[in-house]
């Protein structure tokens, strides 16, 4: 049974008002909800990743000091609520780019027996393959829902997937992410 993975979707990143709002992210939110709900639907462990980030920004990347995004406790911080996180779902808190970064995540995943992953979420160039990388070098399997993957641009998104999947990622449409279902 794969574990959907939903990377991001706060509203810094998705809503038009979020301190970093990317173009595409809003327009993700459908087919992540439907992904969510087929999964949930299947009893799929669900993992939300989420980054969070002191006032300050002294826990963030370099390049932004001094104007954090998701700042813990605040309206950017939040999941958008067609996202929101059940009360047994899971949740990992990060502070850069990839989810595997001095995070619980590879504890998370040892709990539910390192499975099949189904990564959606925003942003395609910096968290998403971060995250993707981190994910291959522990030779999991996983695939990225299409529709549920955002970037600024189509463009960048496309050299993304191109990029992606000549390492081994499968891309995966809501179609058929739709369509797998648990064994008997």
């Amino acid at each position: 049974m794969p574990a959907l993975m939903i990377i991001d979707m706060q509203q810094d990143f998705v809503s038009p008002d979020g301190a970093a709002c990317v173009a595409q992210a809003l327009p993700s939110v459908p087919a992540i909800a439907a992904a969510l709900k087929h999964a949930r639907d299947q009893g799929w462990p669900v993992i939300h990743i989420v980054r969070e980030h002191d006032p300050a920004g002294l826990n963030t990347e370099p390049f932004r000091k001094g104007r954090p995004v998701c700042v813990s406790g605040t309206w950017g911080a939040e999941i958008v609520p067609e996202l929101a996180p059940l009360e047994n779902e899971l949740v990992v808190v990060k502070t850069r780019f990839s989810a595997f970064y001095q995070t619980a995540l590879d504890e998370v995943l040892n709990s539910l027996n390192w499975p099949e992953l189904v990564i959606c979420g925003t942003q395609l160039p910096n968290c998403l393959r971060g995250t993707v990388h981190d994910a291959v070098n522990r030779d999991l399997t996983l695939s990225l829902l299409v529709e549920g993957c955002s970037a600024q641009t189509q463009p960048v998104a496309e050299a993304n997937f191109y990029d992606m999947a000549n390492f081994g990622v499968r891309l995966l449409s809501l179609a058929d992410c739709m369509a797998m279902t648990n064994p008997e």
